[in-house]
C-alpha cells in the first residue's frame, strides 16, 4: 500500500517547495523559547507542546496534500495504480514529519534538564501518547480540509483553524451549555488528551484514561476512514 519510491518523491517535492519552512521553523523556535527558563512542571509543559504539535501538523498536512497540481496528482495515481496508495503515502509523509517534530518537543527539555522534577516513566509514556494523538489530529484536520476542496485555499485554512479553536475550547463551551456536548462530537477530542496531563505526584493513570483512549482510537480510525472515502468520491 505504501510505496517507498512515492514516499521519497513526496518528501523531496515537499523539501524543494520550501513550504515546510514556516511550520517547522515556528514550531522549533517556539519550543526553544518556551523552555528558556528551567524548573517548569513536566506535564503542564507537554500540554503546551502537544497543542503546538496539533497546530503545526495541521499546517504541514495541508501543505503536503495541496502541493500536487491536478495533472501531477492524476499521473501519480496512475503510476501508483491506486488512489489508496496515493492518500496513504501522503499520510505517511505527514507522519514522518510528525515523528521528527514530536521527538524534538519531547526530548529537548529532557536533554537540557528543564523540568522542575525528574519525569516518571508513566508520565513520559502519557506525554508520548499525547503528542502522537495531537499529531494524528493535526494530520486528520489538515488532510480533510485539503481533500474537501473548499472554494479557496484561504477558506480551507480558516475552516481548519475554526475546527482547531473549537476543539480546544470544547470543554468550556460544554460547561456553558451541555447541549453542545453532542453538537461538538465531530470535532477532534483534544480535551480528552489534555485532561490527563496533570502534575500530580505520584502520577497515576486512572480508569478514565483508558475510556478516553478508546474513544480517541475510534475517532481517529473513523476520521481517517471518512477522509479516505471523501477522496475516493471526489477524485
Amino acid at each position: 500500500m505504501i510505496q517507498s519510491g512515492f514516499i521519497q518523491y513526496q518528501m523531496k517535492s515537499y523539501l524543494r517547495s520550501l513550504t515546510f519552512i514556516p511550520p517547522v521553523t515556528l514550531f522549533g523556535a517556539w519550543i526553544i523559547i518556551f523552555y528558556t527558563y528551567s524548573g517548569v512542571p513536566a506535564m503542564s509543559s507537554y500540554v503546551i507542546t502537544g497543542v503546538s504539535l496539533y497546530l503545526a501538523m495541521t499546517w504541514v498536512a495541508m501543505s503536503i496534500f495541496s502541493m500536487d497540481g491536478v495533472t501531477e496528482k492524476n499521473l501519480l495515481i496512475v503510476q501508483l495504480k491506486s488512489k489508496y496508495a496515493y492518500v496513504f503515502g501522503k499520510w505517511f509523509v505527514c507522519f514522518l514529519w510528525a515523528v521528527a517534530l514530536g521527538v524534538f518537543a519531547l526530548v529537548y527539555p529532557l536533554i537540557f534538564s528543564m523540568f522542575k522534577e525528574p519525569i516518571q516513566a508513566v508520565q513520559l509514556s502519557v506525554a508520548i501518547y499525547g503528542h502522537v494523538v495531537s499529531a494524528l489530529f493535526g494530520i486528520l484536520v489538515g488532510s480533510f480540509f485539503s481533500i474537501l476542496k473548499v472554494e479557496s485555499k484561504r477558506f480551507a485554512w480558516l475552516s481548519a483553524m475554526f475546527v482547531i479553536v473549537i476543539s480546544l475550547a470544547e470543554q468550556g463551551i460544554v460547561e456553558k451549555a451541555s447541549i453542545f456536548q453532542w453538537i461538538l462530537l465531530p470535532f477532534p477530542p483534544i480535551y480528552q488528551v489534555i485532561l490527563h496531563f496533570t502534575d500530580d505526584m505520584p502520577y497515576v493513570v486512572g480508569s478514565g484514561f483508558w475510556m478516553d483512549a478508546l474513544w480517541i482510537l475510534i475517532y481517529v480510525v473513523a476520521g481517517f476512514f471518512l477522509t479516505m472515502k471523501m477522496f475516493l468520491r471526489r477524485e
